[in-house]
């Protein structure tokens, strides 16, 4: 099988994949007890709530409810929020909060994948020595530690002493406090985006980079005790080269497994920091529509995020063949 028989089967098995996804999240609240038509009804008459009912196809039977979804999901059409933001788009409630999404977790993301498997490159290179020691320790610490607790920590030091914003993804200024973001220029809404995503950021990547650096280092170091490392180095090959050339395209393939995953949670945003940090993304809108019991914004949620995950892993797939050719397409 060719490369391009290998990419079309996987694509093939990513929709079967998608539509498997699509039924369960149909179903799944489908089966939740309730009436998803009271956030709509209240205060309504009978006459109404029956309207309602039959312009969201709530009285007809579960296939022909799963037509219509299916074509909304297919036409991007997610409906309109039940409770959480009454009778809004859910397009329009989920768009800013992707943007806000995609950048903090976007950048942690990327930061923590760099700042890990250096850490776990040095410390596996090293192993034994004080770095090692110094950069488990390290890493161990953050790894245990929840993600509130240190984001917490960070919210009381340096928010609470009025450093930085204590809420929020746009809408403050370093040295001048609070501006109305639509008044601001262009270079001021980037200042202040940034400025507001500095303790988010700080306490997400140190969290997501420690298990980078603890499968890195792992993964390096049986690495390192092969043969051909040992063949490599008494034939006096340098040892940047054999870190570089010879020990990490072996050791990085089981943190590509974990880049993957965490490059598809990109979208599904992270929900205790955003929490802390009243960060308006993806994962505190979860939170709240959980609490908020919104049915139609909680599908179209864990449907962005299955989808996410999905091409995340093709991608991973793809990668596979590319850092092993023993990996058989």
């Amino acid at each position: 099988m060719d490369f391009r028989d290998f990419i079309l089967r996987k694509i093939v098995y990513l929709f079967i994949t998608l539509f498997a996804i699509i039924t369960f999240n149909f179903f799944l609240f489908r089966i939740l007890p309730g009436d998803p038509a009271r956030a709509f009804t209240k205060g309504l008459s009978a006459d109404m709530v029956f309207l309602i009912r039959e312009k969201f196809h709530l009285n007809d039977p579960p296939l022909t409810q799963f037509y219509y979804y299916l074509v909304q999901v297919f036409t991007g059409d997610f409906g309109i929020s039940s409770s959480l933001f009454p009778r809004a788009d859910i397009g329009d409630v989920l768009w800013p909060r992707i943007v806000n999404t995609v950048i903090l977790v976007g950048i942690g993301t990327a930061l923590a994948i760099y700042l890990g498997v250096t850490l776990g490159k040095y410390a596996a290179w090293r192993r034994g020595r004080a770095t090692d020691t110094v950069g488990m320790t390290f890493a161990l610490t953050f790894y245990s530690m929840p993600t509130f607790l240190f984001a917490l920590v960070l919210l009381m030091v340096f928010a609470g002493t009025g450093w930085f914003p204590l809420r929020g993804a746009i809408g403050e200024l370093p040295f001048i406090g609070r501006v109305d973001p639509y008044e601001m220029s262009l270079w001021e809404r980037i200042i202040s985006r940034g400025y507001h995503l500095i303790l988010p950021v700080i306490a997400f990547t140190l969290e997501i980079m420690a298990e980078f650096a603890i499968i890195m280092r792992n993964s390096l170091t049986d690495v390192l005790t092969e043969d051909y490392i040992t063949t490599a180095r008494a034939k006096g090959v340098p040892n940047s080269m054999i870190l570089k050339d010879h020990a990490m395209r072996n050791a990085l393939l089981p943190v590509v497994t974990v880049m993957a995953i965490s490059i598809g949670w990109v979208l599904g945003g992270t929900i205790m920091v955003e929490l802390v940090f009243s960060y308006e993304g993806l994962g505190k809108l979860t939170w709240d529509a959980v609490g908020a019991r919104d049915y139609p914004i909680l599908q179209a949620l864990f449907l962005i995020m299955a989808v996410a995950v999905l091409v995340a892993n093709l991608v991973a797939d793809i990668v596979y063949t590319y850092l092993d050719p023993r990996v058989t397409v």
